[in-house]
């Protein structure tokens, strides 16, 4: 569903009130080191095989509106707290089928669970074995423990849980590429999601390029990121945007999707996504993705 006018203002308004930035901060820790807090925007993609990654991953997706923000929720649009399943609700009222659905670059299943819901086939992947374990987990039990920070190095246990009333068994989990998606030999899907992935892989002009080998004719794309590109994870010379041209032209990211994906997809939407992401009971970075759904055509 799309946000009325004003409730994007006031996600709006709560961006800048909160932080002037975007970045997932990951909490860690040696075994008998001190805590460290830094961020995934300047660690590269091993730091996502953390088990403190996993932690800050498991309450991101599944903590609840009091748990995710108990100081700072009530200042903001309710949406900002309910990331994975406004990209699930977006991937579901896009769909023309409700058959199968893919998450790329799944992390720890959030959305995949909530998409479930409404497809009878929900399949995540990502490139973290560590990310898909504790998702494989949270299918099979329905619940795994996680540690957050509160303050300094007081730290507090809370336990993630998949929401009630979804079939737990339409989903699955495994580990993949998402710039090598024909090996995965996954098929096609009605609708498939790729949130806050893009600005992340090493190649994402392929990533895009294979798009047309999943989404089935008459499927949709729900691509979702805050355009964060980054030399750490991407070589500069292979950003979809975020740079200056020959000519000093600024080259933004939401108008170069359409050149990656080719006359395969048309666009039918663009809308706005805010997420927010806990660092301690205090602290929290806020940011607005831009979400484009595009329709996959038929065959040229």
């Amino acid at each position: 569903p799309t946000m009325a006018p004003s409730q994007e203002l006031a996600v709006a308004a709560a961006v800048g009130a909160v932080v002037g930035g975007i970045g997932c901060f990951l909490l860690t820790r040696g075994r008998k080191g001190p805590l460290n807090v830094r961020s995934t925007a300047a660690s590269g993609s091993t730091v996502y095989e953390s088990s403190r990654a996993v932690d800050e991953y498991l309450q991101f997706h599944f903590a609840s509106a009091n748990e995710l923000a108990p100081l700072v929720g009530k200042f903001l649009a309710k949406e900002v707290l309910q990331f994975p399943a406004l990209c699930a609700r977006e991937c579901a009222a896009s769909a023309p089928r409700k058959g199968r659905c893919l998450d790329i670059g799944c992390a720890v299943g959030g959305a995949v669970f909530e998409m479930a819901r409404d497809f009878q086939e929900v399949v995540g992947f990502d490139f973290s074995a560590a990310f898909i374990d504790a998702a494989n987990e949270m299918k099979k039990k329905g619940s795994r423990k996680y540690e957050r920070l509160v303050e300094g190095e007081i730290m507090e246990q809370l336990e993630a849980k998949v929401p009630s009333g979804l079939d737990r068994g339409r989903c699955r989990f495994i580990v993949g590429d998402a710039c090598d998606m024909p090996a995965l030999k996954l098929g096609k899907f009605d609708s498939v999601l790729a949130a806050n992935l893009m600005c992340r892989v090493p190649d994402p002009n392929k990533f895009l390029r294979d798009m047309k080998d999943v989404v089935s004719e008459g499927g949709t794309f729900v691509l979702v990121s805050p355009f964060s590109w980054l030399p750490e994870y991407t070589d500069k010379k292979k950003w979809v945007g975020g740079y200056r041209d020959s000519r000093g032209q600024a080259v933004m990211t939401e108008g170069q999707v359409a050149n990656a994906l080719g006359p395969y997809f048309r666009l039918v939407e663009t809308k706005q996504m805010p997420f927010i992401i806990r660092e301690h009971q205090r602290k929290n970075q806020v940011g607005v993705s831009c979400c484009q759904i595009w329709k996959r055509t038929s065959q040229v």
